[in-house]
């Protein structure tokens, strides 16, 4: 049995405190936010006197980080294990990492919640987390997109601005579609199932919509009337609307 203090709390100086006050800190920061929050709030949540908080931790400025770091490392494991680096992208390997993060989220509700309330709002040296932590999942996320051969630099150029919104947007989607899950939200009655397989179908459109331009035969014969021949641009036939730009 843990020993506590007189007025029930549990002392301050075992070494075994430090995770659990940090997932204290997931807990509330999660539920409040940052700025709503206090070193006594997250005290009374690790069930600790607040000197054993002050005795980790410089504040809860560091409090907020380690929590962050917790979150952006679990993920990083997760998507690791799902699809290794080593191995090449392709659709299930896709489809394996977006399930592996849906399940992560459902099965750790505290820091699935605070990713969503603190990502966006980041600062300081959780910013730096979250932008290495970005950066690292949009490496990884051109693995499931095609390599261009397109010679022009200005096509290459939007090609590569095409392809980095693309990555972007299947690294976001996931994330963003549990906080419509959330209590209360817009998607909060529909079964989980269901929205995991509209996550799924999207992923494997945005990932076919970059594909599909380079399976177009170079050969494909102008659609052009007789007696008005077409610019070369006009030469290939007009892309299925899924894979139409946006």
């Amino acid at each position: 049995m843990m020993a506590t203090t007189k007025n029930g709390k549990q002392p301050a100086h075992r070494p075994s405190r430090r995770q659990h006050i940090i997932t204290a800190a997931v807990r509330v920061f999660g539920r409040n936010g940052f700025a709503e929050t206090s070193i006594q709030d997250i005290a009374a949540e690790a069930q600790v006197v607040p000197t054993a908080v002050y005795y980790h931790f410089d504040g809860k400025e560091e409090l907020l980080e380690l929590a962050m770091r917790r979150v952006f490392d679990q993920l990083n494991a997760v998507v690791e294990a799902a699809r290794p680096e080593s191995e090449p992208g392709d659709a299930e390997g896709l489809l394996r990492v977006i399930d592996a993060v849906w399940d992560w989220v459902e099965q750790n509700p505290d820091e699935a919640r605070l990713y969503q309330v603190q990502t966006a709002s980041a600062s300081g040296n959780v910013k730096a987390l979250r932008d290495e932590f970005e950066q690292r999942h949009i490496q990884r996320g051109y693995d499931y997109l095609p390599e261009g051969t397109t010679r022009s630099p200005r096509a290459a150029k939007a090609r590569h601005a095409a392809q980095a919104l693309a990555v972007r947007t299947l690294i976001s989607t996931t994330m963003l579609v549990t906080a419509l899950r959330a209590e209360g939200g817009p998607l909060s009655r529909m079964p989980s199932r269901s929205v995991l397989e509209a996550v799924r179908e999207l992923a494997l459109r945005i990932v076919a919509t970059e594909q599909e331009p380079a399976q177009i035969p170079a050969s494909a014969p102008a659609p052009a009337p007789a007696s008005s021949p077409a610019p070369a641009s006009a030469s290939a036939p007009a892309p299925a609307p899924s894979a139409a730009r946006a």
